[in-house]
């Protein structure tokens, strides 16, 4: 089952909906992620500072109790504290030494009474009113930070205490803890996307609604809703038409026929309506636009070759699905003056055109063949510094008596962009 006439009304509400989901979701998502980042990191450097926290507060447990048995020689309670500080995890090592820098206690008791040795190959030092904070690598290739504060008795130094916290296991206690906070980011982030892309199909759709309506005739006059309701135009007429419609429905379903219809008429209707024209009305299988001017679009007849020469390219290219209909459209145009206006009787009244244009449109559709566009004399005379014609032969044209010249359309030669 082709659905053509569906697909192209809804191209442009789909291309509203990627431009708009891009221009929406791209800020949403920088924003998202400058928050993050910097949430992330406000969060890390808070637990990171808690952890060392923790660690100043036992290093402070150690040195307060160290004092006496400092002075008094206590080895034996020196090292009860120091065994301690073993019970809680990310701790690598416990030192007291006296004012000799002589190892009184360690968590490693092969050490003991050896000489304390500065810390080699140091990465940063700090200082606060009490503790120095120092990083290094052990040959092992944990990274530690040691934390060291004085033991003072009597406004005197008597020795240090020194605490080990291993950096790595800081940072993956800080990983652990910050893992559900960048869940709920990325809960949080998909949550907004979703609200996002719904606003976006929301205002697209809306939109595209108001751009359809746009498109639309005016009620009043669909070239120029400005004139009256009866008004004098120079336009351009395209008359597109099917070579040999009847052949071709007398060898196939209806349903078959009308499903290549509908696609034909989808195809020029989108043509006539994306350069500017308006469909004035189908007869049988024609489908007849006008191109007028406006104080927004001129060019009528220019624009009105072109959508022609679109048309067939579009044609051309959905014919390859197998609706072989599309190669037979033939499309005539010419231009002229035309009455329009609303015309009918008291019991229906549609918005009409009436000039000696339409007929002259009509019969070189007549002329052209499957994939051609012939174009009136007048028509190339205003457009002939950017198309390649072939000229006709003459030829008499309805009522009237002299022969016409008409032309062939092969190329655009200079192209423009219309928007």
């Amino acid at each position: 089952m082709k659905s053509s006439d569906r697909r192209l009304s809804s191209l442009s509400q789909i291309s509203l909906f990627i431009k708009m989901s891009a221009s929406l979701i791209v800020p949403v998502l920088l924003t998202i992620l400058v928050l993050s980042l910097f949430i992330i990191k406000r969060q890390k450097d808070i637990l990171y500072l808690e952890k060392v926290k923790a660690g100043e507060l036992i290093l402070n447990h150690v040195v307060n109790n160290a004092l006496f048995p400092l002075v008094g020689d206590d080895t034996l309670s020196l090292n009860m504290l120091v065994k301690e500080t073993t019970y809680f995890n990310g701790i690598v090592y416990a030192i007291i030494v006296d004012n000799k820098k002589v190892i009184r206690a360690h968590t490693d008791q092969t050490k003991i009474g050896l000489t304390f040795k500065e810390f080699e190959n140091t990465e940063k030092l700090t200082k606060d009113k009490n503790t120095a904070y120092v990083t290094y690598t052990l040959p092992s290739g944990i990274r530690v930070m040691n934390l060291s504060r004085p033991v003072k008795f009597m406004n005197r130094i008597i020795g240090s205490g020194h605490l080990g916290l291993s950096l790595d296991y800081i940072n993956k206690e800080i990983k652990k803890e910050t893992f559900p906070l960048v869940y709920n980011i990325l809960f949080l982030s998909l949550f907004m996307l979703v609200i996002v892309i719904g606003i976006a199909f929301f205002l697209s759709k809306r939109l595209s609604r108001q751009i359809s309506e746009a498109l639309l005739p005016s009620q009043e006059n669909p070239l120029n809703p400005s004139l009256p309701m009866i008004t004098r135009n120079q336009v351009t007429v395209l008359f597109a038409g099917i070579k040999g419609f009847r052949a071709y429905a007398d060898t196939r379903d209806p349903e078959e026929v009308l499903e290549d219809l509908n696609e034909y008429f989808a195809i020029a209707t989108s043509s006539i309506l994306d350069f500017g024209g308006y469909i004035d009305k189908f007869v049988g299988d024609a489908v007849i636009g006008v191109f007028g001017s406006s104080p927004l679009q001129a060019d009528h007849t220019e624009r009105a070759v072109r959508s022609a020469v679109f048309m067939q390219k579009a044609l051309q290219d959905a014919s390859r699905n197998g609706n072989q209909l599309l190669c037979k459209v033939g499309v005539g145009i010419s231009s002229g003056v035309v009455l329009s206006g609303h015309m009918g009787s008291y019991a229906k009244k549609d918005y009409t055109f009436i000039g000696e244009s339409f007929k002259v449109a009509y019969t070189l559709n007549v002329m052209a063949g499957p994939g051609e566009i012939v174009i009136s004399k007048d028509v190339y005379q205003l457009i002939e510094n950017f198309v390649s014609v072939e000229p006709l032969p003459p030829r008499e044209m309805l009522d009237r008596t002299e022969p016409w010249e008409n032309f062939r359309l092969n190329n655009i030669v200079e192209k423009k962009s219309y928007g």
